[in-house]
């Protein structure tokens, strides 16, 4: 079972159809990909200032390891337990991220996978979102009124009594 943040950013007024379009699940988990690239993944996410700040530890390690003559063992070391902390860190990165840009925590949804998270998670939700006020039915018409003999139905005379 997957553990998932759930992010929305709903406007005032706003349908539920058109706001389940900005729905945003990230999938709390190490991400393997990040532990050997993580410069791509940081990328691959629009991660801007962590990707920043991830050459800015490269570089500042390549200097201090230049400078001070420390072993390129211990370097590598300190580079890969850089790399494992991103790979924990990444979903809480990438929720900082869409925090930043509006969007709401709604919850966590445990699920196999994204499918049914999103299932589930919609299910609740459209449970809990305001009601849409539905358009007021149109009044019963009243029976219509006889003018008198000979008038059946719109066309006067047309069946003689």
């Amino acid at each position: 079972m997957a553990t998932w943040s759930v992010l929305s950013r709903v406007e005032p007024g706003e349908s539920a159809e058109v706001a389940a379009e900005r729905v945003a699940f990230v999938r709390e988990k190490f991400s393997v990909a990040a532990l050997f690239l993580a410069p791509f993944v940081l990328l691959r996410y629009r991660l801007w200032l962590p990707f920043l700040a991830y050459v800015a530890v490269a570089a500042l390690l390549g200097f201090v390891t230049a400078k001070a003559g420390i072993s390129g063992t211990v370097a590598f070391v300190v580079m890969a337990g850089f790399h494992v902390l991103l790979g924990f860190e990444l979903p809480s990165l990438r929720v900082r991220k869409l925090a930043r840009r509006g969007f709401a925590e709604e919850g966590v949804v445990v699920a196999r996978d994204r499918a049914e998270a999103e299932r589930r998670f919609f299910d609740a939700w459209t449970a809990r979102l305001p009601e849409r006020p539905r358009p007021a039915a149109f009044a019963p018409s009243e029976p219509p009124r006889h003018a008198g003999p000979g008038i059946i139905g719109s066309f006067p005379g047309a069946y003689p009594q």
